[in-house]
């Protein structure tokens, strides 16, 4: 049984910025594809949040277990409704330096109440420029000091480059479903990431498996060889993890085992109890 894993962009980036990452996994014999968001491009017209949802959804209902599904930044949000039911195709959900609302928050819900309490960190909406036909821009240097403070400079022109507006719309709509609430789910940490968390306090409560890095707010960007190991033991661990009867009194059917190379953070600690999401 071979795994899969989609990979979900935050806004104003896309697909490129998964590119090394799905190369590494495929290298290790693991089927993988990142996915363009429809509200993201200078096409994006009246595509939101909605649109988003349904087209990771599609791209889902093509696949068989085991799927697992990886969103970024604005792109947790995204899993986060997409893969409710929860979506019979996948096995775990990895947010890198995500969004992860809950049932009821819509992600400008969870920003106001983030920015309210977050200890620590920018707030991710003073880099983001609204235009006239109601799609947003990120401003240039704003995005190089805070999304790509981890890279050289070449590997950072490179990104500011390809950044694309994204239309904001229906990020005020609160979700319907959170599949995490049904999902084991992995959160990847950057250490270096200068935007506050975007993260439910109840996402928190589970107490999900979190793994810190020294990196930034885009890791597929500036390391992508961490996060292909991470995502790739994962995967791999979806078959074959731990016996039928560890994942019946676990409820998670890819538990840590001893034969991995990564661990999670030896104590987690959560920084904010409810922190902002970044649409970037």
């Amino acid at each position: 049984m071979t795994p899969a894993v989609v990979l979900v962009p935050g806004a104003f980036t896309g697909a490129w910025m998964w590119a090394d990452v799905a190369a590494g996994l495929r290298r290790r014999g693991i089927a993988a594809s990142a996915i363009d968001l429809p509200s993201i491009g200078p096409d994006a017209g009246d595509a939101g949040f909605a649109a988003d949802v349904r087209a990771v959804r599609r791209a889902l209902d093509r696949l068989e277990p085991p799927v697992l599904l990886c969103g970024h930044s604005y792109g947790g949000g995204v899993i986060t409704e997409s893969a409710a039911g929860p979506h019979p195709a996948v096995r775990r959900l990895v947010y890198v330096n995500a969004a992860v609302p809950d049932i009821g928050d819509s992600l400008v819900s969870l920003m106001t109440a983030a920015v309210a309490t977050a200890r620590r960190g920018e707030r991710p909406d003073r880099g983001v420029v609204l235009r006239g036909d109601g799609l947003a821009h990120l401003d240039r240097e704003y995005a190089r000091r805070i999304l790509f403070n981890d890279c050289g400079p070449d590997r950072a022109e490179a990104a500011l480059a390809r950044l694309s507006p994204t239309n904001p719309s229906g990020s005020d709509r609160p979700l319907a479903h959170a599949a995490w609430r049904d999902l084991p789910a992995t959160y990847l940490r950057g250490t270096e990431d200068r935007l506050v968390e975007a993260i439910a306090p109840a996402f928190i409560a589970r107490g999900p498996e979190l793994v810190e890095f020294p990196v930034g707010h885009c890791p597929q960007w500036s390391r992508p060889e961490l996060v292909v190991d991470l995502l790739a033991d994962r995967a791999w661990r979806m078959t074959t993890g731990p016996s039928a009867a560890e994942r019946a009194r676990t409820g998670d059917p890819c538990s840590p085992n001893s034969s991995s190379s990564i661990r999670p953070s030896p104590a987690p600690t959560w920084t904010a109890t409810a922190t902002s999401p970044s649409r970037t």
